[in-house]
């Protein structure tokens, strides 16, 4: 779970990739990953799509098309409904285009899922603010 949370704010720091492990490493005896590599290449690989959904989220969201950035990034929630650096990337998404109700409840909601995560719920306060406005 750390892991996760840290290949999915790394998004949020400028979107870097995955370090994945040599395959000659892990190979079994009869040919196949032991049970732990294969899971942490599903998460890597998860981790990877979800990164591709942000980027062309956000990538959307620059261009105003807004539809499409959250087309994007509701479809990475609805991978990983619990990580509130995609909430937050849906509440930015939606404060873009001016709908600050929805912000600000996708801020709360990021704020829900952050727990003892720090860094998220300082973000998660920001976007409310601003959401909310002076």
């Amino acid at each position: 779970m750390q892991h996760r949370r840290l290949v999915l704010l790394l998004p949020l720091l400028g979107l870097t990739a995955c370090a994945s492990v040599p395959l000659d490493e892990t190979a079994g005896e009869i040919g196949e990953p032991p049970a732990e590599v294969a899971e942490s290449r599903a998460q890597t690989g998860t981790a990877e799509a979800i990164r591709e959904l942000v980027e062309s989220s956000r990538t959307s969201r620059a261009s105003g098309d807004y539809s499409q950035a959250l087309a994007n990034i509701e479809r990475a929630i609805r991978i990983e409904p619990r990580n509130p650096y995609l909430w937050l990337e849906l509440g930015e998404t939606h404060l873009s285009r001016g709908n600050t109700q929805q912000a600000a409840a996708t801020a709360r909601k990021a704020m829900s899922v952050a727990g003892a995560d720090r860094v998220a719920k300082m973000a998660a306060e920001g976007l409310l603010e601003r959401a909310m406005g002076p």
